[in-house]
């Protein structure tokens, strides 16, 4: 047995989703499949934290949760979870949460992408996945660009398509811009509302960061 890797406690990440993941057997497989790792290992298992039901873009109350502990403690070593899309938003979101992890000093484990950013591949995917993130958000830019321009032709400022109504917000879209680092004002700007109505809804839809 190896005496080291025993004392490294682990906390896990699980997330369904949709209705019908929460009532099939997804959160049950995603936390076998971390204790069977964690067994494999030799690593402590310490908790699991799971958001029920709630996609990447609406608001984690339990992975908001699980980041403050794991940065926090230091008896814990990191955090595991079955597949990176159970973890991020987008990319740059990915990468953002990612990095405040490694820069504690303490491990990313996604099991079904066999990532490990203590190891030299995991490193290398980290540098990927950065450079993936610039290609979005320049990606991005160009079509924000290209839509205003197409707006202004065809008698729009803000670039949304004409008759579209303002209660219709690309929720995506606004936590892309977000996760790129944009303020709300210039957000609102680029998914054509006011920044008064998109920070008003996203608090009621529980998007809203500070």
């Amino acid at each position: 047995m190896n005496s080291t890797n025993i004392e490294e406690k682990y906390v896990g990440y699980v997330r369904v989703s949709t209705q019908k993941q929460l009532k099939g057997k997804s959160i049950e497989i995603q936390k076998e499949a971390i204790k069977q790792y964690c067994k494999a290992h030799e690593y402590k298992f310490h908790k699991f934290y799971v958001d029920r039901g709630l996609s990447a873009y609406k608001k984690r109350p339990q992975f908001e949760a699980m980041m403050e502990y794991l940065l926090k403690r230091h008896e814990l070593k990191g955090v595991i979870v079955h597949d990176l899309t159970r973890f991020g938003r987008s990319t740059s979101d990915l990468l953002y949460h990612i990095n405040r992890i490694d820069a504690k000093g303490k491990k990313f484990i996604s099991i079904k992408d066999n990532i490990d950013i203590s190891t030299k591949t995991g490193r290398l995917i980290l540098t990927l996945l950065a450079a993936i993130a610039d290609y979005e958000k320049e990606t991005i830019m160009e079509r924000l660009t290209a839509g205003k321009e197409y707006a202004k032709v065809h008698g729009t400022k803000s670039g949304k398509p004409m008759n579209r109504p303002l209660a219709v917000i690309d929720w995506d879209k606004v936590l892309e811009l977000r996760g790129y680092g944009l303020s709300w004002r210039k957000t609102s700007k680029q998914v054509g509302v006011s920044c008064t109505t998109l920070i008003k809804r996203a608090r009621e839809e529980g998007h809203y960061d500070k």
